[in-house]
């Protein structure tokens, strides 16, 4: 798992899977905060509309967003960008500046929640500099803040306060900044002066985040993060200069010097496809990211793991089983006996050529190296049931 995991994040692999000359000319926050309000939108959906149109849009939106002050300005900017679709229908993002064919890039979120989702960050992130880095900075002592709780770290508590920004108690959408101009205005100025009171509050804070933590697996909000903290990650460097701009060194030093710990803490995002993945390989022993979280702490306290591998490497099943399992490739399959996947080994290390089994199995592009392959040492076990 974990050879995969590296292949996906390798340093040639990586790369901003938001185009367009305005993403690129934004600051280290916007960039970070127009990453975050695609992974709002990303539910359900193929890839590339998220980023390819959504990111567009929203790169536009960020870079005139640090203006807003107010709610009604909130509401101004997101009514500038969009067109409504008629009652009861999600409106239409649409770019002022770019055009892919010939036409202005238009995206559509698939729900109301999402559109709530969107505004209520960019509304409330006007109490902190119009950043999300200096979010979480204002919110530095809560962050390092330690409890009894035996899940409790650095790590959650930072997805915590990115989950109170965007998603907590979100449960049914709105559709229109149009139709539902008042509306809009009366949710977002309620869940600002929410969220305010209880970033200000350590009891009522403490408590949330305790009952949050049950309940901590959201595939977004883990996914986005992620892309933050991984080595390898584009977006890793770009986060830790949107905190080190942000005056956020604790956060820095964190990241840097206690990087592993950090990683242990990320959440497999539990998408459809890892789900199939574990049940494929796990039966019904792991059918959630709370059961893989459950037995890695188990293999831990056993000493059976390293500090190498942590949960969120099964992510690369996201890549794997479409491309595998769903074809019913099991003769290639790295988790049974008998695989044929070692004659699609070519030999190419020192050659400069990249590995034909990562690119095979999960698409990943990255070099061929003989040091730690497990198909080169042949140390695939016989831990799949097999596809048929």
């Amino acid at each position: 798992m974990k050879w995969l995991d590296d292949a996906r994040w390798n340093a040639s692999a990586s790369g901003s899977l938001i185009p367009g000359p305005i993403f690129a000319s934004l600051a280290p926050s916007s960039q970070i905060l127009t990453h975050w309000l695609c992974y709002i939108t990303d539910q359900q959906r193929k890839w590339e509309p998220v980023w390819i149109y959504g990111g567009q849009v929203f790169a536009e939106i960020v870079q005139q967003y640090k203006e807003t002050r107010s709610t009604q300005d909130t509401l101004k900017l997101l009514s500038s960008f969009t067109e409504s679709n008629g009652p009861r229908k999600v409106d239409t993002f649409k770019s002022k500046q770019q055009t892919l064919d010939g036409k202005k890039i238009a995206y559509r979120p698939r729900y109301g929640t999402h559109m709530l989702s969107i505004s209520r960050t960019l509304n409330s992130l006007n109490d902190f500099e119009n950043n999300i880095a200096a979010y979480l900075y204002a919110n530095t002592v809560f962050v390092f803040r330690r409890s009894s709780h035996t899940d409790d770290s650095y790590t959650l508590r930072t997805v915590f306060l990115l989950s109170l920004l965007s998603y907590e108690g979100i449960f049914t959408g709105m559709t229109s900044f149009h139709i539902q101009r008042e509306e809009f205005i009366e949710i977002l100025e309620r869940d600002r002066q929410w969220l305010n009171k209880l970033l200000q509050s350590e009891p009522e804070l403490e408590k949330y985040y305790h009952q949050w933590i049950k309940n901590r697996f959201i595939k977004r909000l883990w996914a986005a993060f992620r892309d933050y903290v991984k080595p390898g990650s584009f977006h890793e460097p770009i986060f830790l200069e949107a905190l080190r701009q942000a005056g956020a060194t604790q956060f820095i030093n964190m990241l840097e010097q206690d990087r592993k710990s950090v990683l242990h803490s990320l959440e497999v995002p539990g998408d459809l496809w890892n789900l199939r993945f574990f049940q494929r390989l796990f039966g019904d022993k792991i059918s959630s990211a709370s059961h893989l979280r459950y037995y890695w702490k188990r293999l831990r306290a056993e000493g059976r793991l390293s500090d190498d591998f942590y949960p969120e490497q099964f992510d690369m099943s996201f890549d794997f089983t479409p491309r595998v399992c769903d074809r019913r490739l099991e003769y290639l399959c790295p988790f049974r006996d008998g695989s044929e996947l070692k004659r699609l080994c070519l030999g190419n290390s020192g050659k400069g050529q990249p590995c034909p089994v990562t690119r095979i199995l999960c698409g990943y592009e990255s070099q061929c190296s003989l040091a730690g392959c497990p198909v080169v040492e042949g140390v695939l076990e016989d831990v799949c049931s097999g596809c048929s």
